[in-house]
């Protein structure tokens, strides 16, 4: 394909994939792999211009509707080669060349309405401002397309329950009726003709929306809600309403028909958006479908209507029929997840590699679509498949409200995407292999929602969690007791306050391209331990709570090409840790289950999980842990590497393309940097002087790595390989007069023993 006429890059960019996909498939090369490395073209279509001539009347078409209406695409095509194929007649390869010409795009000059009905064209000129077509964008007939859609729902949300696309259409103008008035000043017309002429070079379109004269006058007559009839358990089967023996009861203004009673007309009620008498709105319509399809207690729900325009005011008669799902829900699935970042740790406490999960769930507790589910999980953490980091079993616990629980009224609960409650209690035990145990008791009041299709929150208030770790190796304990940072970390604890992520999607100009920004905060302690701080001192109940802040942000860029995709992330995340009258040393930290920590297969893939940093410290490369045996005597000495830290950023750019199918899933490939590292906010030990953040020491401190990986697309799960180098090491940073010319750059060592990381699903 080759573009003629001045075309710049990016518009070249845009259209060439849009063009291609514009050609016929008769003429489109096919080929077959073979052993999944060659390709192969077997039994070639038989050329046909026709199929040419085809492909050429789309793509003129798809300029048009883009707004290049001068553009011009042309085909020429000869016999590249000739193929002998034994016993087989000659075979004559074509080759087609398709010349693209876009010319000029035109853009929107004015936006017009014409409506004869006198209330469309207040509510046209009134949502004028919200119009999806601005003057000076680019000519595309989908964007008129999405404004009609956009009009007809404001419509509907002002009572046309009838109206529809065929009472409304677009008249697009691109001729200057001032050039042929014959009754126009001679000077002006050679002014206008001037201006004609720049036009030329920058050619625009009008726009008129206009209503269309129809015979039904009732399609364009405002509606008001008649009944609303709710049937919540029909059966599966179809039945005529004679011969399902329905109880009907009347609540407020709407009626119930039931055959098991097996919901609350009370909590039915609430979930209608529909009031009989109101104004019609196609808004609460939709929402009341969402508010009920959105609930597990049905696996079916559909809205009937039915108009009655013989009353002096037309009105709509609502049949709401929904076919409960089964009550109770068992499985027992297996799961395969990339290990859990700190910074993600909302939810699910610890980290798991493999797991097996036992779901109980009960659909309809207490007649008012409650969810209960109960969850026994069983997994192992790894960091590659020859060493177990760790085990663990939880119970789970969470009873899910489909609306948001609060003492007080919210104004705007109603416009929230989504919105559930939940009350959680969960229980976990994790053996950290050789050094630790830990239970976890948590339970919390959760909220989740969206403001917008967008934007989402997921609130948990208050969050109280208790963490007990025992069985420390007696090496690891004399370690902690020698340094205070440590002894802070890994000790039992207490957290009560309050955690909250919001999500938002930013959908650019270019719908391929988009961004995503995930804020994450958490408090424990602050609030509580300043009121009652009394009661934190030795020997009290709050004794043990923890005083924190914590703090990320996690920001995504995507830019999407139909065989690849660029991906970047930044990272930062901050902590910060307060005395409390029971500890009372200088080297307060957050506890170590809520710091940062970097590698793994999500983060810095050149070190593997929990093993860089923190900063250019070798403190825990030289760390040892030395347990002393009776039985036989001596001394087990094991390096204890762990890394744990107040705060962490980095950055991830990851460039992913498709190798070749296999049997309908896709082998894709991506080349990665990953560039960051953690530190500790302060620390009074001198050997940890390196592991604090500081900014003049930033670049010595940073972590560099490089690498290239597999993945195997099943559609429904990602298997993730990827080989991480450590391209810049900032041990070697830390101590000048054993690497005085060194800054970690490029170690041979380094680059001869790359890190295997395993994941499912991408990274970022």
């Amino acid at each position: 394909m080759l573009f003629e006429g001045k075309v710049n890059g990016d518009e070249k960019n845009e259209l060439r994939p849009k063009l291609e996909g514009q050609i016929e498939d008769s003429v489109k090369p096919q080929f077959k792999s073979v052993l999944f490395v060659r390709h192969v073209m077997t039994n070639p279509a038989v050329f046909d211009s026709n199929y040419v001539k085809r492909s050429i009347s789309n793509m003129n078409n798809l300029l048009h509707n883009n707004g290049y209406y001068r553009g011009n695409v042309t085909a020429n095509w000869k016999i590249k080669d000739t193929i002998l194929v034994k016993n087989k007649p000659d075979q004559y390869r074509m080759k087609v060349t398709y010349s693209v010409d876009p010319g000029k795009v035109f853009k929107i000059d004015s936006i017009s309405y014409s409506f004869k009905d006198t209330l469309l064209q207040r509510l046209a000129k009134e949502n004028a401002g919200n119009s999806l077509l601005k003057k000076s964008d680019h000519f595309n007939r989908q964007l008129i397309d999405d404004e009609l859609n956009r009009l007809i729902d404001i419509f509907r949300n002002n009572g046309y329950y009838r109206i529809n696309r065929e009472v409304i259409r677009a008249e697009l103008d691109t001729v200057d009726i001032s050039l042929i008035d014959p009754s126009a000043d001679p000077f002006e017309l050679i002014r206008l003709q001037l201006e004609a002429q720049k036009r030329k070079e920058n050619p625009t379109i009008s726009i008129n929306i206009l209503e269309v004269p129809v015979r039904d006058s009732s399609i364009t007559l405002q509606y008001k809600i008649g009944k609303v009839n709710i049937f919540p358990d029909e059966p599966a089967e179809l039945m005529t309403t004679e011969q399902q023996n329905l109880r009907k009861q009347t609540y407020g203004a709407y009626n119930i028909y039931s055959h098991h009673n097996l919901f609350k007309p009370s909590f039915l009620v609430k979930k209608v958006q529909l009031k009989p008498g109101d104004p019609y709105r196609v808004s609460n319509y939709n929402q009341t479908l969402l508010n009920f399809n959105r609930i597990e207690a049905w696996q079916n729900v559909n809205i009937n209507s039915r108009p009655n325009t013989d009353s002096i005011v037309p009105t709509v008669d609502f049949f709401l029929r929904m076919v409960p799902a089964k009550k109770y829900f068992f499985s027992i699935d297996f799961e395969g997840s990339s290990i859990l970042t700190a910074q993600n740790q909302i939810y699910n406490p610890g980290n798991k590699g493999l797991a097996v999960n036992f779901q109980l769930k009960n659909r309809n507790v207490a007649r008012e679509a409650l969810q209960l589910q109960n969850v026994l999980h069983t997994g192992i953490e790894f960091s590659d498949f020859s060493k177990i980091l760790s085990s663990e079993i939880g119970l789970s616990n969470k009873l899910i409200f489909p609306h948001l629980l609060t003492p007080f009224k919210i104004k705007k609960e109603k416009s929230f995407l989504n919105a559930k409650s939940y009350i959680t209690l969960d229980g976990s035990y994790v053996d950290r292999f050789k050094y630790y145990k830990i239970n976890t008791v948590n339970a919390y009041l959760g909220y989740e929602f969206q403001t917008n299709l967008n934007s989402s929150w997921q609130i948990r208030f208050p969050n109280i969690e208790y963490t007990r770790i025992y069985s420390i190796d007696t090496g690891f304990s004399q370690l902690i007791q020698d340094y205070p940072l440590l002894l802070y970390s890994y000790n039992d604890g207490l957290i009560i306050g309050i955690n909250g992520t919001y999500t938002r999607r930013f959908i650019l100009n270019n719908p391929r391209n988009f961004n995503v920004l995930r804020l994450y905060g958490e408090e424990s302690g602050m609030l509580l331990g300043g009121l009652l701080s009394n009661m934190t001192a030795p020997g009290k109940p709050l004794e043990k709570l923890f005083r924190f802040i914590k703090l990320s942000a996690d920001y995504r860029h995507y830019i999407t090409k139909p065989k690849t995709m660029w991906a970047f992330r930044f990272f930062a995340g901050y902590g910060i840790g307060f005395k409390t009258q029971s500890n009372t040393n200088n080297d307060i930290t957050i506890p170590f289950f809520r710091q940062f920590f970097a590698g793994g297969p999500n983060s810095m893939r050149g070190w593997h999980l929990r093993k860089l940093g923190p900063g250019s410290s070798i403190f825990y490369d030289t760390l040892r842990v030395r347990t002393y045996t009776s039985d036989p005597p001596g001394v087990v000495e094991k390096k204890f590497d762990d890394r744990y830290a107040d705060i962490q950023l980095e950055a991830n750019v990851e460039y992913r393309f498709d190798i070749f199918p296999i049997y309908g899933y896709w082998l894709r490939g991506a080349l990665f940097s990953d560039i960051g590292n953690v530190w500790m906010r302060k620390s009074s030990d001198a050997e940890l002087r390196y592991g604090v953040f500081k900014f003049d020491r930033l670049y010595q401190d940073i972590a560099v790595a490089g690498g290239a990986g597999l993945r195997l697309d099943f559609k429904f799960f990602l298997l993730r390989f990827d080989l991480g180098w450590r391209l810049k090491d900032p041990l070697y940073a830390s101590d000048a007069a054993k690497h005085p010319v060194s800054d970690g750059w490029f170690i041979p060592d380094n680059l001869r023993t790359p890190t295997f990381q395993f994941g499912i699903g991408y990274p970022f």
